[in-house]
């Protein structure tokens, strides 16, 4: 299983290679824009069922 900081890398290097902004990806997967800040910035931990979303959209 993927750590949180491993995690966070993908999701940094999605928007990168993507060319997205925190609110686009939170609109596509469906979470506050807050929700990503949190993740991105280290506040908060990532439950399982975001790292199913997370999963099934492909960005992890």
């Amino acid at each position: 299983m993927m750590t949180d900081q491993e995690i966070v890398a993908k999701i940094e290097t999605y928007l990168s290679k993507n060319n997205l902004r925190q609110y686009e990806l939170a609109k596509q997967i469906g979470v506050p824009e807050s929700t990503i800040n949190r993740w991105l910035k280290r506040k908060t931990k990532i439950s399982n069922a975001y790292r199913a979303v997370l999963k099934t959209k492909g960005i992890i």
